[in-house]
């Protein structure tokens, strides 16, 4: 994948898959995340509810730290590479952001990754 360094963020195309079909989302590659984080509607239209998980994971955010919803999601597809049964935190983003969620080490942590800048490449490779 083609990156800019000049961009604040690196935002991924990743598809969700659950009990109720798959949705396409835009997400933060995030290395300081341990959980991958969707908000709570698209767990709820992938067939999961969040109220009810037993798991929670507490979350550092940018003015608190929160405990959230931890569920395992049937599959997830990132930069042509697929992992089941991903951890996931359910958490909303606040309404400005220009992005769902964050992709985090609970996905990423399945692969080895090459991110260079200079040439403007991020790779996800098999481990």
């Amino acid at each position: 994948m083609n990156i800019d360094a000049k961009d604040p963020v690196i935002i991924i195309k990743v598809e969700c898959f659950g009990e109720k079909g798959s949705r396409i989302l835009d997400l933060i590659f995030d290395t300081g995340s341990t959980y991958t984080m969707i908000p709570w509607k698209v767990a709820e239209s992938l067939g999961y509810d969040p109220a009810f998980s037993r798991r929670r994971a507490s979350i550092v955010t940018a003015s608190t730290t929160e405990t959230v919803p931890l569920l395992t999601i049937k599959a997830m597809v990132a930069l042509g590479r697929k992992v089941d049964h991903v951890d996931v935190a359910c958490h909303d983003l606040p309404p400005k952001s220009r992005v769902d969620g964050l992709l985090g080490l609970s996905f990423l942590k399945n692969f080895d990754i090459d991110l260079c800048f200079k040439k403007g490449i991020l790779e996800i490779k098999e481990g």
